[in-house]
């Protein structure tokens, strides 16, 4: 009953931490990805002021490539407070015909570059962006489009941590499982023992079941019928703690059940090394006949004087209730 026990809080203390991690990462995860876009956007936001795309809209003269030069050597001053280099790139490209003019070269045309063309300043990013760009109108004497792009390496190394931080919380919430488990198995199942043995060494006799133990267990089969009643299931629930003792076995001889009044009384054990056997329970007793349906008889046995009752349960499986014959107590 432990082992079962441990199994299944070990399960459920588990499947609990994997939910509640779930749950947390998720939530960390889109809170470092609005973290990282909002602090993009407040540093792109910082340098491209009024004052600066006003400067940048009156450089923007002659044709769309010497106004995109003219934009790109405006921008070179400011390459500092954007943080452009390996991470952050730039990219001009031409509003009207949507050709890249200058900047990175693997720059790709994005959402927020066509937002932009159209007069608008992009800055839409996604919930888990690999990348973001901001990108705002020139409008000049042509009419260009500047882009920052963030290729994202910073919130992928914070997802990398994060991911490594939740490996470790799942090893940690599996050994914590398997500790906690085990103290929980370990006291229900001391608390269900405990419960089982006060029942069992209480004197108060109101609390075993009595009554015609002949009529039960005559009930409980019908020779005619050769099936089982559906009180043989409910009777053995009961039957470990009662003062009675009750043993069930096959016409092989095999022992598939006794309780510790049985054991007592015929002084034999099923916990012994030796497999428990008819023979070895019932000394001098001779083995049932399959046609037989209830067979009393009594035997001395462990210094007992004990009235037995056999009867039959199925075609092939009796069972034994055991009784002092003085109607005393073992």
């Amino acid at each position: 009953m432990r082992k079962t026990l441990k199994q299944k809080l070990t399960v459920s203390l588990l499947l609990t931490a994997l939910a509640v991690m779930a749950i947390v990462s998720v939530s960390l995860l889109l809170g470092m990805a609005r973290y990282s876009s909002a602090q993009f956007e407040d540093e792109v936001a910082s340098v491209l002021t009024v004052d600066f795309l006003s400067e940048m809209n009156t450089g923007a003269t002659g044709t769309a490539e010497s106004a995109a030069y003219n934009v790109e050597q405006i921008l070179e001053a400011y390459a500092g407070q954007l943080r452009l280099g390996v991470d952050r790139t730039y990219s001009i490209w031409d509003a009207a015909t949507g050709e890249r003019l200058a900047g990175a070269e693997d720059a790709a045309l994005t959402d927020n570059i066509v937002t932009a063309m159209q007069g608008e300043v992009g800055d839409h990013f996604s919930l888990l962006p690999s990348g973001m760009d901001v990108a705002v109108p020139i409008t000049g004497e042509a009419s260009l489009v500047l882009d920052i792009t963030d290729d994202g390496s910073d919130m992928r190394s914070m997802f990398a941590m994060l991911a490594l931080f939740l490996a470790v919380a799942l090893v940690l919430s599996l050994m914590l499982s398997l500790v906690l488990s085990q103290m929980f198995a370990g006291a229900f199942a001391g608390a269900a023992v405990q419960a089982a043995k006060e029942l069992r060494e209480s004197n108060d006799r109101s609390l075993y079941p009595a009554g015609d133990w002949e009529a039960m267990a005559s009930a409980m089969y019908v020779p005619e019928m050769g099936r089982k009643n559906d009180r043989k299931e409910e009777l053995e629930t009961l039957l470990p703690f009662l003062r009675e003792g009750y043993v069930r076995f096959n016409l092989d001889g095999n022992i598939l059940a006794i309780n510790e009044a049985a054991e007592a009384m015929l002084g034999v054990s099923i916990r012994g090394e030796e497999a428990l056997t008819f023979e070895k329970t019932f000394l001098g007793v001779p083995m049932l006949k399959e046609n037989q349906s209830m067979v009393r008889g009594r035997l001395q046995q462990n210094g007992y004087t004990l009235d037995v009752t056999f009867v039959a349960l199925e075609p092939d499986v009796f069972a034994a209730v055991i009784y002092p014959a003085d109607g005393g107590t073992v």
